[in-house]
């Protein structure tokens, strides 16, 4: 029997994998959210998710403000908030409703907005305006309260449906 040397091994070896790569393997990923924009001042980006970016681009009254006059609970205030959101898609698709809420620290939704259905197309930016004009049916939210977050929701198809968050302030005095 005749003794081959190691080196002829690793030559085979190494001749073997040549050209014997296969290709990786692709896995479908989830749709990236996109990154938050700063926005409007007062009010601070936070968790995102879904296809399409959403900005605050105006609120009036602006964020940090006391909204007085409420009575004994938000019902009093609704209808004094309006907030602008420009919404632009990296996919197309049908928008059923476009939802604003504005929580209380325990995540009382305690004022929410709501707009019509709509169709975005990729790419191109729209704006939603909501006026915040359905208070919390609960009577949760009783004043004077702090209203410390912002969500909004673009609902539609999975091209499109997505969520953003803000920190936002609003003091709600009677």
């Amino acid at each position: 029997m005749t003794r081959v040397p190691a080196a002829v091994f690793v030559a085979l070896a190494l001749l073997a994998a040549c050209g014997s790569e296969r290709p990786t393997e692709t896995r479908p990923s989830p749709t990236p959210s996109p990154t938050p924009s700063p926005g409007l001042p007062g009010a601070t980006p936070g968790r995102a998710s879904g296809p399409t970016a959403i900005v605050l681009v105006a609120a009036d009254p602006p964020p940090g403000a006391t909204i007085a006059g409420c009575g004994s609970d938000a019902s009093g205030c609704a209808g004094r908030v309006r907030m602008s959101f420009r919404v632009t898609p990296t996919g197309s698709g049908p928008v059923l409703v476009s939802v604003g809420f504005l929580h209380a620290a325990d995540k009382t939704a305690c004022l929410q907005g709501r707009s019509g259905p709509s169709a975005l197309q990729a790419g191109e930016p729209q704006t939603v305006e909501i006026v915040f004009d359905r208070p919390d049916e609960g009577g949760r939210c009783r004043t004077p309260l702090e209203l410390t977050d912002l969500a909004f929701n673009v609902e539609g198809t999975i091209e499109v449906a997505s969520r953003q968050e803000w920190a936002f302030r609003y003091r709600l005095v009677p």
